[in-house]
């Protein structure tokens, strides 16, 4: 019997990078962005990922609601929530309505005013269980001493990071601060925080496999349809980037996600398809495939 004919999915399935962005939310980037309406943010946002982007109701019970149905839909039984920038809203709601459902993170933005006092608030009220951190976006190195207090507070409450380093769909990202290896020095002195590194780094494979050489506590988050690849001055499967990371440090370093972020898309199968593929194409065992699509996040909740 041939392993196509024993193709092996995962017991559960929980999902380390699912976005909730709310219609408060999309008011604030208007602002921030010197738009006209909510609309014309939906439409640019159309644009930038090919896909048709539904305004969120104003209703967040509503949103977060759907989100739910559509957790159902596909046999996922947790995802680490991802909120608007510096909003505690959608995660407030999530932990008192569907606390089995979703884990509390916050995006964060450390170069604006009230950010630490806000992580701390939440992190006393929803037991938030980490924090993102998007330095080409927000324009900062990530050993910028700016941040020590939020690395602090990470360590001593043992909440896990993720960082989009690496290309950014936006066009107003700035490549200076996109490298991972910004975040050695950070990830050697705070050795009790795990670092995620969401969408294998984007475009930073190298670098994400050195750091991940001389740390254990750095981690592949593998979601998104992965497009840097086709950015790469050389060829490079998805299957290949995952034989990668495998062979460097074993499946307990690989931690899934989609990257969902909106309706009428809904949650990304076609991410989760493929990536389960390339672990059967592997060969991978049970065990392994667990550990990819729910039991590595889960330890590190623990």
């Amino acid at each position: 019997m041939s392993r196509f004919d024993q193709w092996l999915v995962p017991k559960k399935i929980y999902d380390a990078h699912l976005h909730i962005f709310t219609y408060k939310g999309m008011e604030k980037r208007v602002k921030q962005a010197g738009m006209n309406s909510v609309e014309e943010m939906a439409e640019l946002f159309s644009k930038r990922t090919n896909n048709k982007f539904e305004i969120p109701p104003k209703d967040t019970n509503e949103l977060l609601k759907r989100w739910v149905g559509e957790m159902n839909a596909n046999n996922v039984e947790k995802a680490l929530i991802l909120p608007d920038w510096n909003s505690t809203e959608i995660v407030e709601l999530a932990s008192k309505d569907y606390p089995d459902r979703f884990i509390p993170y916050l995006m964060i933005n450390p170069m604006e005013e009230g950010a630490y006092e806000l992580m701390v608030d939440a992190f006393s009220k929803w037991n938030i269980r980490g924090i993102k951190l998007y330095p080409p976006l927000h324009y900062y190195h990530a050993y910028d001493k700016r941040l020590t207090p939020f690395y602090e507070f990470c360590a001593d409450n043992q909440l896990l990071i993720t960082y989009h380093m690496g290309i950014s769909i936006g066009q107003s990202a700035d490549l200076r601060f996109m490298n991972p290896s910004d975040v050695s020095p950070i990830a050697r002195d705070y050795q009790k925080i795990k670092f995620l590194f969401a969408h294998f780094a984007t475009g930073y494979l190298r670098e994400l496999l050195f750091l991940m050489y001389h740390l254990d506590n750095v981690y592949a988050e593998s979601s998104s349809s992965n497009k840097w690849m086709e950015y790469l001055p050389y060829k490079i499967t998805l299957k290949e980037v995952f034989e990668k990371i495998i062979s460097l440090k074993g499946t307990g370093k690989i931690i899934f996600g989609t990257d969902s972020t909106m309706f009428p898309r809904g949650w990304r199968t076609a991410i989760y398809q493929r990536q389960l593929n390339v672990c059967n194409e592997l060969e991978l065992s049970q065990e392994d495939i667990d550990k990819i699509f729910y039991k590595n996040l889960k330890t590190l909740l623990v």
